[in-house]
Protein backbone atom coordinates (compact mmCIF):
# COMPACT_ATOMS: atom_id res chain seq x y z
CA UNK A 1 0.00 0.00 0.00
CA UNK A 2 1.13 3.45 -1.04
CA UNK A 3 1.28 6.73 0.73
CA UNK A 4 -1.25 8.26 -1.57
CA UNK A 5 -3.65 5.34 -0.69
CA UNK A 6 -2.77 5.87 3.34
CA UNK A 7 -3.99 9.68 2.97
CA UNK A 8 -7.17 8.95 1.35
CA UNK A 9 -10.69 9.93 2.20
CA UNK A 10 -13.23 6.99 2.58
CA UNK A 11 -16.65 7.86 2.31
CA UNK A 12 -19.40 4.97 3.48
CA UNK A 13 -22.69 5.37 2.37
CA UNK A 14 -24.90 3.47 4.64
CA UNK A 15 -24.60 2.84 8.18
CA UNK A 16 -25.40 -1.06 8.60
CA UNK A 17 -23.10 -3.89 9.22
CA UNK A 18 -21.77 -4.12 6.16
CA UNK A 19 -20.30 -0.33 6.21
CA UNK A 20 -19.55 -1.02 9.66
CA UNK A 21 -17.44 -4.04 9.08
CA UNK A 22 -15.91 -2.42 5.89
CA UNK A 23 -14.49 0.89 8.89
CA UNK A 24 -12.98 -1.75 10.74
CA UNK A 25 -11.04 -3.07 7.57
CA UNK A 26 -10.02 -0.02 6.77
CA UNK A 27 -8.64 1.09 9.76
CA UNK A 28 -7.76 -1.98 11.40
CA UNK A 29 -6.30 -3.73 8.73
CA UNK A 30 -5.78 -1.09 5.32
CA UNK A 31 -3.35 1.83 7.33
CA UNK A 32 -6.68 4.57 6.65
CA UNK A 33 -6.62 7.03 9.73
CA UNK A 34 -10.05 6.50 11.21
CA UNK A 35 -10.14 10.42 11.08
CA UNK A 36 -10.60 10.10 7.26
CA UNK A 37 -13.61 7.71 7.08
CA UNK A 38 -16.52 8.99 7.02
CA UNK A 39 -20.15 7.11 7.34
CA UNK A 40 -23.26 8.63 5.83
CA UNK A 41 -25.96 6.97 7.49
CA UNK A 42 -30.07 8.53 6.84
CA UNK A 43 -31.42 6.91 9.94
CA UNK A 44 -29.66 4.90 12.55
CA UNK A 45 -26.73 2.65 12.70
CA UNK A 46 -27.01 -0.44 11.94
CA UNK A 47 -29.08 -0.99 9.75
CA UNK A 48 -31.07 -4.38 9.85
CA UNK A 49 -29.33 -5.33 13.12
CA UNK A 50 -31.83 -2.96 14.85
CA UNK A 51 -33.36 -3.06 18.48
CA UNK A 52 -34.99 -0.46 20.72
CA UNK A 53 -38.26 0.32 22.96
CA UNK A 54 -38.63 -0.42 26.78
CA UNK A 55 -40.01 -2.17 28.90
CA UNK A 56 -42.91 -0.01 29.60
CA UNK A 57 -43.86 0.53 25.98
CA UNK A 58 -42.35 -2.56 24.66
CA UNK A 59 -39.08 -3.68 23.25
CA UNK A 60 -38.92 -3.90 19.40
CA UNK A 61 -36.77 -5.89 16.55
CA UNK A 62 -37.54 -5.90 13.46
CA UNK A 63 -35.21 -9.16 12.91
CA UNK A 64 -33.86 -11.49 14.56
CA UNK A 65 -30.64 -13.29 14.08
CA UNK A 66 -28.49 -16.59 14.28
CA UNK A 67 -25.40 -17.96 13.73
CA UNK A 68 -23.14 -20.78 13.27
CA UNK A 69 -19.89 -22.42 13.03
CA UNK A 70 -19.39 -21.53 9.42
CA UNK A 71 -19.78 -17.48 10.00
CA UNK A 72 -15.86 -17.46 9.89
CA UNK A 73 -15.54 -13.81 9.17
CA UNK A 74 -17.79 -12.46 11.07
CA UNK A 75 -15.95 -14.26 14.58
CA UNK A 76 -12.81 -12.77 13.26
CA UNK A 77 -14.03 -9.20 13.20
CA UNK A 78 -15.31 -9.28 16.19
CA UNK A 79 -12.54 -11.05 17.71
CA UNK A 80 -10.75 -7.55 18.48
CA UNK A 81 -13.74 -5.87 19.16
CA UNK A 82 -14.43 -5.15 23.32
CA UNK A 83 -17.91 -5.97 24.74
CA UNK A 84 -19.97 -2.88 26.15
CA UNK A 85 -19.21 -3.92 29.75
CA UNK A 86 -16.00 -5.89 29.85
CA UNK A 87 -12.67 -3.90 27.21
CA UNK A 88 -10.76 -7.39 28.05
CA UNK A 89 -13.31 -10.01 26.69
CA UNK A 90 -14.60 -9.52 22.51
CA UNK A 91 -17.57 -9.90 21.12
CA UNK A 92 -16.28 -13.16 20.02
CA UNK A 93 -15.66 -14.56 23.43
CA UNK A 94 -18.67 -13.36 24.55
CA UNK A 95 -20.51 -15.03 22.11
CA UNK A 96 -19.09 -18.29 22.14
CA UNK A 97 -18.79 -18.55 26.00
CA UNK A 98 -23.15 -17.39 25.95
CA UNK A 99 -23.58 -20.54 23.66
CA UNK A 100 -21.98 -22.73 26.31
CA UNK A 101 -24.05 -21.64 28.86
CA UNK A 102 -27.41 -21.64 26.94
CA UNK A 103 -26.98 -23.96 23.81
CA UNK A 104 -29.75 -24.58 22.31
CA UNK A 105 -31.74 -27.78 22.13
CA UNK A 106 -34.96 -27.65 20.37
CA UNK A 107 -37.81 -30.29 22.06
CA UNK A 108 -41.00 -28.18 20.03
CA UNK A 109 -39.21 -27.53 16.66
CA UNK A 110 -42.73 -27.99 15.37
CA UNK A 111 -46.14 -27.94 17.22
CA UNK A 112 -49.77 -28.83 15.81
CA UNK A 113 -53.22 -28.01 17.55
CA UNK A 114 -51.21 -26.98 20.85
CA UNK A 115 -48.85 -30.36 20.88
CA UNK A 116 -45.38 -31.05 20.38
CA UNK A 117 -44.87 -32.91 16.72
CA UNK A 118 -42.06 -35.55 16.36
CA UNK A 119 -39.75 -34.12 13.88
CA UNK A 120 -37.10 -36.74 14.10
CA UNK A 121 -38.41 -38.18 11.04
CA UNK A 122 -37.82 -35.41 7.90
CA UNK A 123 -40.94 -37.05 6.11
CA UNK A 124 -39.72 -37.35 3.12
CA UNK A 125 -40.68 -39.67 -0.04
CA UNK A 126 -38.27 -41.28 -2.78
CA UNK A 127 -38.89 -38.70 -5.54
CA UNK A 128 -38.29 -35.91 -2.72
CA UNK A 129 -34.79 -37.09 -1.55
CA UNK A 130 -33.86 -37.55 -5.74
CA UNK A 131 -34.62 -34.05 -5.90
CA UNK A 132 -32.92 -33.04 -2.75
CA UNK A 133 -29.98 -34.99 -3.23
CA UNK A 134 -30.13 -33.59 -7.53
CA UNK A 135 -30.43 -30.10 -6.34
CA UNK A 136 -27.43 -30.52 -4.31
CA UNK A 137 -25.25 -31.92 -7.23
CA UNK A 138 -26.61 -29.28 -9.81
CA UNK A 139 -24.00 -26.44 -10.84
CA UNK A 140 -25.51 -23.29 -10.09
CA UNK A 141 -25.85 -22.31 -13.59
CA UNK A 142 -27.63 -25.23 -14.46
CA UNK A 143 -30.19 -24.07 -11.97
CA UNK A 144 -30.14 -20.64 -13.47
CA UNK A 145 -32.87 -18.51 -12.48
CA UNK A 146 -35.50 -21.48 -11.22
CA UNK A 147 -37.84 -21.01 -8.97
CA UNK A 148 -38.15 -23.68 -5.95
CA UNK A 149 -41.57 -24.95 -6.66
CA UNK A 150 -40.00 -25.90 -10.15
CA UNK A 151 -37.65 -28.29 -8.93
CA UNK A 152 -40.12 -30.35 -5.95
CA UNK A 153 -43.02 -32.13 -6.38
CA UNK A 154 -45.85 -30.65 -4.13
CA UNK A 155 -45.34 -33.78 -1.40
CA UNK A 156 -41.78 -31.85 -0.50
CA UNK A 157 -43.35 -28.67 0.53
CA UNK A 158 -45.63 -30.80 3.02
CA UNK A 159 -42.63 -33.04 4.94
CA UNK A 160 -41.59 -31.81 7.78
CA UNK A 161 -37.90 -31.07 6.58
CA UNK A 162 -39.18 -28.55 4.26
CA UNK A 163 -41.30 -26.76 7.36
CA UNK A 164 -38.13 -26.47 9.28
CA UNK A 165 -36.00 -25.84 6.69
CA UNK A 166 -38.01 -23.08 5.03
CA UNK A 167 -39.35 -21.55 8.63
CA UNK A 168 -35.57 -21.39 9.73
CA UNK A 169 -34.01 -18.86 6.92
CA UNK A 170 -37.17 -17.59 5.60
CA UNK A 171 -37.96 -19.45 1.92
CA UNK A 172 -41.28 -19.56 0.02
CA UNK A 173 -41.56 -22.03 -2.54
CA UNK A 174 -41.66 -18.63 -5.48
CA UNK A 175 -38.38 -17.90 -4.29
CA UNK A 176 -34.43 -18.70 -6.28
CA UNK A 177 -33.80 -22.31 -6.39
CA UNK A 178 -29.98 -21.18 -6.42
CA UNK A 179 -30.53 -19.57 -3.45
CA UNK A 180 -31.52 -22.80 -1.62
CA UNK A 181 -29.19 -24.67 -3.04
CA UNK A 182 -26.20 -22.45 -1.66
CA UNK A 183 -28.25 -22.44 1.76
CA UNK A 184 -28.01 -26.75 1.85
CA UNK A 185 -24.93 -26.35 0.91
CA UNK A 186 -23.42 -23.81 3.40
CA UNK A 187 -25.52 -25.68 5.55
CA UNK A 188 -24.58 -29.18 5.08
CA UNK A 189 -23.64 -29.44 9.16
CA UNK A 190 -26.89 -28.79 10.36
CA UNK A 191 -28.88 -31.56 8.39
CA UNK A 192 -28.26 -33.89 11.51
CA UNK A 193 -29.74 -31.62 13.87
CA UNK A 194 -32.24 -30.06 12.22
CA UNK A 195 -34.94 -30.48 14.57
CA UNK A 196 -32.86 -29.85 17.66
CA UNK A 197 -30.64 -27.23 16.32
CA UNK A 198 -27.85 -27.58 18.40
CA UNK A 199 -25.58 -25.88 15.82
CA UNK A 200 -27.26 -22.39 16.10
CA UNK A 201 -25.46 -19.73 18.17
CA UNK A 202 -26.91 -16.32 19.10
CA UNK A 203 -25.59 -13.07 21.05
CA UNK A 204 -26.06 -12.87 24.72
CA UNK A 205 -27.90 -9.94 24.10
CA UNK A 206 -30.22 -8.39 20.66
CA UNK A 207 -27.64 -7.85 18.05
CA UNK A 208 -27.63 -3.45 18.67
CA UNK A 209 -26.30 -4.09 21.78
CA UNK A 210 -24.27 -7.42 21.74
CA UNK A 211 -22.84 -6.14 18.32
CA UNK A 212 -23.68 -3.16 16.72
CA UNK A 213 -22.95 -0.96 19.81
CA UNK A 214 -19.30 -2.41 20.35
CA UNK A 215 -18.29 -1.83 16.74
CA UNK A 216 -19.73 1.58 17.30
CA UNK A 217 -18.01 2.69 20.19
CA UNK A 218 -14.76 0.70 18.72
CA UNK A 219 -14.93 3.00 15.67
CA UNK A 220 -15.74 6.59 17.24
CA UNK A 221 -12.27 6.03 19.52
CA UNK A 222 -10.57 5.29 16.20
CA UNK A 223 -11.77 8.50 15.06
CA UNK A 224 -14.34 7.55 12.73
CA UNK A 225 -16.84 9.83 11.92
CA UNK A 226 -20.49 9.40 11.60
CA UNK A 227 -22.53 11.52 9.82
CA UNK A 228 -25.93 11.46 10.87
CA UNK A 229 -29.25 12.51 8.93
CA UNK A 230 -27.59 12.55 5.30
CA UNK A 231 -29.39 10.73 2.64
CA UNK A 232 -27.61 10.25 -0.53
CA UNK A 233 -29.44 10.30 -3.75
CA UNK A 234 -26.95 9.91 -6.37
CA UNK A 235 -23.49 9.67 -7.27
CA UNK A 236 -22.11 11.93 -10.02
CA UNK A 237 -19.21 9.81 -12.29
CA UNK A 238 -16.45 11.33 -14.15
CA UNK A 239 -13.93 9.51 -16.42
CA UNK A 240 -10.15 9.27 -15.52
CA UNK A 241 -6.81 8.87 -17.16
CA UNK A 242 -7.04 5.01 -17.74
CA UNK A 243 -10.65 5.34 -19.09
CA UNK A 244 -12.44 3.90 -16.27
CA UNK A 245 -14.82 6.47 -14.45
CA UNK A 246 -14.58 7.13 -10.62
CA UNK A 247 -17.25 9.08 -8.24
CA UNK A 248 -16.98 12.64 -8.68
CA UNK A 249 -19.18 14.25 -6.24
CA UNK A 250 -22.14 12.24 -3.63
CA UNK A 251 -25.31 14.11 -4.18
CA UNK A 252 -26.78 14.30 -0.78
CA UNK A 253 -29.50 15.96 1.25
CA UNK A 254 -30.09 16.72 5.15
CA UNK A 255 -33.24 18.21 6.33
CA UNK A 256 -34.10 18.46 3.04
CA UNK A 257 -31.04 20.58 1.79
CA UNK A 258 -28.51 20.11 -0.54
CA UNK A 259 -25.66 17.96 1.64
CA UNK A 260 -23.44 17.37 -1.27
CA UNK A 261 -19.94 15.95 -1.25
CA UNK A 262 -16.92 16.40 -3.81
CA UNK A 263 -15.15 13.36 -4.11
CA UNK A 264 -11.07 14.00 -4.23
CA UNK A 265 -9.24 12.13 -6.90
CA UNK A 266 -7.56 8.89 -4.60
CA UNK A 267 -10.98 9.05 -2.61
CA UNK A 268 -12.81 5.67 -2.09
CA UNK A 269 -16.58 5.53 -1.80
CA UNK A 270 -18.00 2.32 -0.70
CA UNK A 271 -21.70 2.66 -0.93
CA UNK A 272 -24.69 -0.32 0.61
CA UNK A 273 -27.05 -1.43 -1.97
CA UNK A 274 -30.82 -2.08 -1.12
CA UNK A 275 -32.50 -2.52 2.50
CA UNK A 276 -34.20 -5.64 3.51
CA UNK A 277 -35.66 -3.62 6.49
CA UNK A 278 -36.16 0.34 4.51
CA UNK A 279 -39.76 1.55 4.42
CA UNK A 280 -40.94 -0.64 7.23
CA UNK A 281 -43.65 0.60 9.53
CA UNK A 282 -44.55 -0.38 13.36
CA UNK A 283 -48.03 -1.31 14.54
CA UNK A 284 -49.36 -0.83 18.48
CA UNK A 285 -51.18 -3.60 20.31
CA UNK A 286 -53.83 -1.59 19.05
CA UNK A 287 -53.14 -0.62 15.71
CA UNK A 288 -51.97 -2.26 12.99
CA UNK A 289 -48.86 -1.13 11.19
CA UNK A 290 -49.62 1.69 8.53
CA UNK A 291 -48.67 0.71 4.72
CA UNK A 292 -45.67 0.43 3.64
CA UNK A 293 -44.70 4.31 1.41
CA UNK A 294 -41.03 4.68 -0.18
CA UNK A 295 -39.46 7.19 2.03
CA UNK A 296 -36.06 5.32 2.60
CA UNK A 297 -32.94 6.32 0.21
CA UNK A 298 -31.72 3.02 0.01
CA UNK A 299 -33.41 1.68 -2.95
CA UNK A 300 -33.68 4.30 -4.49
CA UNK A 301 -30.40 5.77 -4.71
CA UNK A 302 -29.62 1.83 -6.29
CA UNK A 303 -32.48 2.33 -8.67
CA UNK A 304 -30.71 6.17 -10.19
CA UNK A 305 -27.07 4.02 -9.82
CA UNK A 306 -28.35 1.29 -12.12
CA UNK A 307 -29.81 3.74 -14.36
CA UNK A 308 -26.94 5.22 -15.04
CA UNK A 309 -24.95 1.79 -15.77
CA UNK A 310 -25.85 -1.87 -16.40
CA UNK A 311 -23.34 -3.57 -14.33
CA UNK A 312 -24.42 -1.73 -11.18
CA UNK A 313 -27.28 -4.85 -11.09
CA UNK A 314 -31.02 -4.45 -11.17
CA UNK A 315 -32.84 -3.73 -8.30
CA UNK A 316 -36.19 -4.43 -9.65
CA UNK A 317 -34.81 -7.93 -9.48
CA UNK A 318 -35.32 -7.46 -5.87
CA UNK A 319 -37.45 -4.51 -4.48
CA UNK A 320 -40.14 -5.17 -7.88
CA UNK A 321 -42.85 -7.44 -6.06
CA UNK A 322 -43.10 -6.63 -2.16
CA UNK A 323 -46.55 -9.09 -2.20
CA UNK A 324 -43.95 -11.83 -2.98
CA UNK A 325 -41.11 -10.11 -0.15
CA UNK A 326 -42.92 -8.97 2.36
CA UNK A 327 -42.94 -10.11 6.49
CA UNK A 328 -44.94 -9.26 9.63
CA UNK A 329 -42.40 -9.61 12.74
CA UNK A 330 -43.75 -8.87 15.94
CA UNK A 331 -41.45 -8.32 19.10
CA UNK A 332 -43.70 -9.06 22.67
CA UNK A 333 -43.01 -7.64 25.98
CA UNK A 334 -44.20 -8.93 29.04
CA UNK A 335 -44.36 -7.60 32.57
CA UNK A 336 -44.72 -10.93 33.74
CA UNK A 337 -43.95 -14.54 33.12
CA UNK A 338 -47.25 -16.17 33.16
CA UNK A 339 -47.26 -17.17 28.92
CA UNK A 340 -43.73 -17.90 28.84
CA UNK A 341 -43.77 -20.08 31.33
CA UNK A 342 -46.53 -21.96 29.63
CA UNK A 343 -44.56 -22.07 26.53
CA UNK A 344 -41.57 -23.26 28.22
CA UNK A 345 -43.43 -26.24 30.13
CA UNK A 346 -45.00 -26.82 26.13
CA UNK A 347 -41.45 -27.00 24.95
CA UNK A 348 -39.47 -28.72 27.79
CA UNK A 349 -36.91 -26.19 27.74
CA UNK A 350 -36.15 -22.97 28.84
CA UNK A 351 -36.40 -19.75 27.69
CA UNK A 352 -33.71 -18.77 25.28
CA UNK A 353 -32.71 -22.20 25.15
CA UNK A 354 -35.87 -23.84 23.40
CA UNK A 355 -34.82 -22.79 19.93
CA UNK A 356 -37.49 -22.10 17.01
CA UNK A 357 -41.21 -23.25 17.52
CA UNK A 358 -42.95 -23.48 14.04
CA UNK A 359 -47.03 -23.73 14.12
CA UNK A 360 -47.41 -26.16 11.40
CA UNK A 361 -51.07 -25.57 10.65
CA UNK A 362 -50.98 -21.88 10.74
CA UNK A 363 -52.37 -20.17 7.87
CA UNK A 364 -50.09 -17.49 8.33
CA UNK A 365 -46.83 -19.65 9.01
CA UNK A 366 -46.08 -18.32 12.28
CA UNK A 367 -43.01 -19.04 14.26
CA UNK A 368 -41.35 -17.63 17.49
CA UNK A 369 -38.64 -17.65 19.71
CA UNK A 370 -38.21 -17.35 23.33
CA UNK A 371 -34.92 -14.85 24.31
CA UNK A 372 -32.85 -15.38 26.47
CA UNK A 373 -33.15 -12.93 29.18
CA UNK A 374 -32.37 -10.32 29.57
CA UNK A 375 -32.46 -9.68 25.61
CA UNK A 376 -31.71 -5.84 26.15
CA UNK A 377 -29.36 -4.24 27.87
CA UNK A 378 -30.89 -2.60 30.88
CA UNK A 379 -34.12 -5.35 30.40
CA UNK A 380 -35.50 -5.02 34.03
CA UNK A 381 -35.58 -8.48 35.94
CA UNK A 382 -39.16 -10.24 35.50
CA UNK A 383 -39.78 -9.39 32.35
CA UNK A 384 -40.19 -11.54 29.24
CA UNK A 385 -39.50 -10.66 25.81
CA UNK A 386 -39.71 -12.88 22.60
CA UNK A 387 -40.00 -12.30 19.29
CA UNK A 388 -41.77 -13.86 15.92
CA UNK A 389 -42.99 -13.91 12.32
CA UNK A 390 -45.35 -15.04 9.48
CA UNK A 391 -44.12 -16.69 6.72
CA UNK A 392 -47.52 -15.80 5.08
CA UNK A 393 -48.72 -11.94 5.83
CA UNK A 394 -50.88 -12.04 3.24
CA UNK A 395 -52.98 -14.98 4.06
CA UNK A 396 -56.08 -14.26 6.33
CA UNK A 397 -55.54 -16.09 10.14
CA UNK A 398 -57.36 -19.13 11.40
CA UNK A 399 -59.10 -17.53 14.15
CA UNK A 400 -58.78 -13.92 13.47
CA UNK A 401 -59.63 -13.62 10.01
CA UNK A 402 -57.38 -10.98 8.89
CA UNK A 403 -54.16 -10.63 6.75
CA UNK A 404 -51.22 -10.15 8.94
CA UNK A 405 -50.68 -6.38 8.35
CA UNK A 406 -54.23 -6.10 9.17
CA UNK A 407 -53.61 -6.91 12.57
CA UNK A 408 -52.96 -5.61 15.59
CA UNK A 409 -50.74 -6.55 18.84
CA UNK A 410 -53.52 -8.31 20.10
CA UNK A 411 -54.50 -9.75 17.01
CA UNK A 412 -51.60 -11.42 16.48
CA UNK A 413 -51.48 -12.60 19.98
CA UNK A 414 -54.56 -14.01 19.98
CA UNK A 415 -53.44 -15.84 16.88
CA UNK A 416 -50.83 -17.12 18.35
CA UNK A 417 -52.53 -18.18 21.97
CA UNK A 418 -55.43 -20.16 19.78
CA UNK A 419 -52.82 -22.03 17.88
CA UNK A 420 -50.84 -23.18 20.87
CA UNK A 421 -54.62 -24.50 22.63
CA UNK A 422 -54.81 -21.78 25.46
CA UNK A 423 -57.47 -19.63 23.83
CA UNK A 424 -60.10 -20.01 26.54
CA UNK A 425 -57.09 -18.92 29.32
CA UNK A 426 -56.72 -16.10 26.55
CA UNK A 427 -57.30 -12.79 28.74
CA UNK A 428 -55.27 -14.05 31.31
CA UNK A 429 -52.53 -14.94 28.77
CA UNK A 430 -51.74 -11.82 27.11
CA UNK A 431 -53.22 -9.17 30.19
CA UNK A 432 -50.23 -6.51 30.32
CA UNK A 433 -48.23 -7.56 27.60
CA UNK A 434 -47.02 -5.38 24.72
CA UNK A 435 -46.90 -6.65 21.18
CA UNK A 436 -45.72 -4.92 18.61
CA UNK A 437 -46.06 -5.63 15.01
CA UNK A 438 -43.57 -4.78 12.10
CA UNK A 439 -44.28 -4.83 8.49
CA UNK A 440 -41.24 -5.69 6.48
CA UNK A 441 -42.37 -5.28 2.37
CA UNK A 442 -38.58 -6.36 1.82
CA UNK A 443 -37.90 -8.84 4.39
CA UNK A 444 -36.85 -11.75 1.77
CA UNK A 445 -35.99 -9.65 -0.95
CA UNK A 446 -32.48 -11.40 -1.80
CA UNK A 447 -34.30 -14.58 -2.10
CA UNK A 448 -36.14 -13.71 -5.12
CA UNK A 449 -35.12 -15.47 -8.20
CA UNK A 450 -31.88 -13.28 -10.16
CA UNK A 451 -30.17 -14.04 -13.17
CA UNK A 452 -26.72 -12.93 -14.16
CA UNK A 453 -26.16 -9.58 -13.26
CA UNK A 454 -29.19 -8.39 -11.37
CA UNK A 455 -26.42 -8.77 -8.29
CA UNK A 456 -23.19 -5.83 -9.42
CA UNK A 457 -19.99 -7.44 -8.19
CA UNK A 458 -18.57 -5.62 -5.51
CA UNK A 459 -16.07 -4.04 -7.19
CA UNK A 460 -18.00 -2.99 -10.42
CA UNK A 461 -16.29 -3.28 -13.83
CA UNK A 462 -15.18 -0.04 -14.97
CA UNK A 463 -14.67 1.64 -12.11
CA UNK A 464 -11.93 2.75 -10.07
CA UNK A 465 -12.46 3.76 -6.38
CA UNK A 466 -15.75 2.58 -5.80
CA UNK A 467 -17.38 -0.61 -4.09
CA UNK A 468 -20.38 -1.93 -3.56
CA UNK A 469 -21.55 -4.02 -0.42
CA UNK A 470 -24.67 -5.89 1.51
CA UNK A 471 -26.61 -8.31 0.30
CA UNK A 472 -27.57 -7.26 -2.80
CA UNK A 473 -24.14 -7.27 -4.06
CA UNK A 474 -22.27 -10.93 -5.87
CA UNK A 475 -20.34 -13.23 -3.55
CA UNK A 476 -19.70 -16.81 -5.39
CA UNK A 477 -21.21 -19.82 -3.02
CA UNK A 478 -21.90 -17.29 -0.09
CA UNK A 479 -25.53 -17.30 1.15
CA UNK A 480 -27.94 -14.11 1.34
CA UNK A 481 -29.64 -13.11 4.57
CA UNK A 482 -26.75 -13.25 6.83
CA UNK A 483 -24.59 -10.74 8.63
CA UNK A 484 -21.53 -13.18 7.79
CA UNK A 485 -22.56 -12.18 3.68
CA UNK A 486 -22.35 -8.65 4.26
CA UNK A 487 -18.93 -8.99 6.36
CA UNK A 488 -17.65 -10.30 3.21
CA UNK A 489 -18.75 -7.93 1.25
CA UNK A 490 -17.09 -5.51 3.36
CA UNK A 491 -14.29 -7.31 3.56
CA UNK A 492 -14.03 -7.58 -0.52
CA UNK A 493 -14.74 -4.04 -1.30
CA UNK A 494 -12.06 -3.13 1.24
CA UNK A 495 -9.08 -5.75 -0.15
CA UNK A 496 -10.26 -5.00 -3.39
CA UNK A 497 -9.90 -0.86 -3.47
CA UNK A 498 -7.12 -1.22 -1.29
CA UNK A 499 -4.97 -4.06 -3.43
CA UNK A 500 -5.91 -6.65 -0.78
CA UNK A 501 -3.34 -5.97 2.67
CA UNK A 502 -5.16 -9.31 3.51
CA UNK A 503 -6.41 -12.01 1.97
CA UNK A 504 -9.98 -12.81 2.24
CA UNK A 505 -10.85 -15.87 2.31
CA UNK A 506 -13.36 -17.48 -0.31
CA UNK A 507 -17.02 -18.76 0.93
CA UNK A 508 -17.69 -22.23 2.33
CA UNK A 509 -18.07 -24.42 -0.41
CA UNK A 510 -20.24 -27.47 1.36
CA UNK A 511 -18.91 -29.95 -1.37
CA UNK A 512 -15.33 -28.85 -0.56
CA UNK A 513 -16.31 -31.32 3.08
CA UNK A 514 -17.04 -34.30 2.31
CA UNK A 515 -18.04 -35.27 5.42
CA UNK A 516 -20.46 -32.78 6.08
CA UNK A 517 -22.04 -33.98 2.88
CA UNK A 518 -22.26 -37.41 3.03
CA UNK A 519 -23.06 -36.54 6.64
CA UNK A 520 -26.12 -34.61 5.47
CA UNK A 521 -27.30 -37.24 2.67
CA UNK A 522 -26.99 -40.22 5.56
CA UNK A 523 -29.54 -38.26 7.59
CA UNK A 524 -32.01 -36.91 3.68
CA UNK A 525 -32.53 -41.18 2.96
CA UNK A 526 -33.18 -42.01 6.47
Amino acid sequence: MNAGERSSKVYLVGGGIASLAAAIYLVRDGGISGARVRVLEEQALGGSLDASGSAAQGFVMRGSRMYGPAYELMYQLLSGIPTLDDPGRSVTQDTLAFWTEAPWEDHARLVRQGRVVDASSFGLGNKDRVDLIGLLMRSEQAVGSARIDECFDTHFFDTHFWMMWRSMFGFEVWHSAAELRRYMLRFLRLFPDLPTLRLIQSTRHNALDSIVRPIVRWLEQQGVRFDMGVQVVDLDFAAVADGRRAVRRIRATRDGRPADIDVDDGDFVIVTLGSMTADSTLGSMHEPPAPPQRRSGAWALWERLAAQDPSFGRPAAFCGDIERTQWVTFTVTHADDRLVRRIESLSGRPAGQGGLVTLTDSGWGLTFHLFHPPAYVGQPAGTQVWWGYGLFANRPGDFVAKTMPECSGTEILTEVVSHLGWRDELPMLIDGAQCIPCLLPYATSQFMPRAAGDRPAVIPPGTTGLAFIGQYVEIPDNVVYTVEYSIHSAALAVAGLLGAPRGVPAAYRGLDHPNALVGAIRRVLE
